[in-house]
């Protein structure tokens, strides 16, 4: 398959991975008294840190939308790659094993610490990764 339509594939399934993991972030509601219990303690403590006075709740949403946010930017920089991908496959390789390389942390990552959905949408867009990375060497 080609380097670019794989590029593709790999960009919308990181948008989709964003859009769940707002979702999840910012949609979900709490199942459990005991997870309510964790959430009121993460905002009951603030603390003085660099100046500003933060809760472990501030870092805990700020972090999951810059997460989000990175989501989005990776979504649409492999949109663009597939286009520098079309006119030279060869020229993309080295971002695409950059990428790739990142995608395998991420599902190592998300297998340690989270749970299957997002070690899955980040391994199925590292196995697309390695397809476009290799298809990118024969052109």
């Amino acid at each position: 398959m080609k380097p670019a339509i794989l590029l593709r594939v790999a960009s919308v399934l990181t948008l989709i991975f964003c859009a769940g993991h707002t979702y999840g972030a910012l949609g979900a509601s709490l199942r459990d008294p005991e997870q309510a219990a964790v959430f009121m303690a993460m905002q009951a403590f603030p603390f003085e840190i660099m100046g500003a006075r933060r809760t472990h709740w501030d870092f805990y949403r700020g972090f999951s939308l810059l997460f989000s946010v990175s989501l989005l930017l990776l979504a649409v920089l492999l949109w663009q790659l597939a286009a520098l991908a079309k006119r030279d496959p060869a020229g993309a390789r080295p971002f695409v094993g950059s990428l790739l390389l990142a995608y395998l942390g991420f599902t190592i990552l998300c297998g340690v610490y989270f749970f299957m959905a997002p070690a899955v949408f980040s391994a199925a867009v590292a196995v697309c990764l390695a397809l476009a990375f290799n298809s990118a060497r024969t052109g």
